[in-house]
């Protein structure tokens, strides 16, 4: 791709894409803080919007990344050397691809629940794998065991955005979605 934005900025494609990410990654965290905390008899709509939104952030996720390599190559922001640069895109790209796998992975899960019906977006999917212990076990550590690791990706590349910020003067609005990078 020969294209490239003018530096410190990214095209709009990308900028819609990392803000409903975003959003929608944020509302699923929600969700995901609120399971634990309600009464097993009340999950039924929590568990309905966080298959529902885990759905739409792999969707994005996957979109995400294949703009990451499709779309126009954003340039760095004026004073900060192209190797920190790249340096915090791996960090974002790797985070958005832990969002795809994680939901992935959630699927498997999900199908592994003994009897659970997935409902999305109020449509009823049907399971593509049989019940069982050893899905259900094996998917669910993978699927906690990769929140943790999103979860240090984001403290890393928020990190390493602060440094850039006060180290080349970079600014801090380029961490939160929009058109800076």
């Amino acid at each position: 791709m020969a294209e490239q934005t003018n530096p410190g900025t990214q095209d709009p494609i990308a900028t819609w894409l990392g803000g409903l990410l975003a959003v929608s990654f944020l509302l699923l965290f929600w969700n995901i803080n609120q399971l634990p905390r309600t009464p097993l008899d009340q999950r039924e709509f929590l568990r309905l919007l966080h298959d529902s939104l885990g759905l739409l952030v792999v969707v994005l996720a996957a979109l995400r990344l294949i703009w990451f390599v499709k779309g126009p190559r954003p340039a760095p922001p004026p004073g900060l050397p192209e190797n920190s640069f790249a340096f915090s895109r791996a960090i974002l790209a790797t985070l958005v691809a832990s969002f795809a796998v994680t939901g992935l992975i959630g699927w498997f899960y999900a199908w592994g629940e003994y009897h659970r019906e997935i409902v999305l977006f109020g449509i009823d999917v049907p399971a593509a794998l049989p019940d069982g212990e050893g899905l259900r076990t094996s998917m669910g550590y993978l699927h906690s065991a990769l929140s943790f690791y999103y979860l240090m990706l984001f403290a890393a590349w928020f990190v390493v955005g602060v440094y850039q910020h006060f180290r080349y003067r970079t600014g801090l609005l380029r961490l939160l979605p929009g058109s800076l990078v």
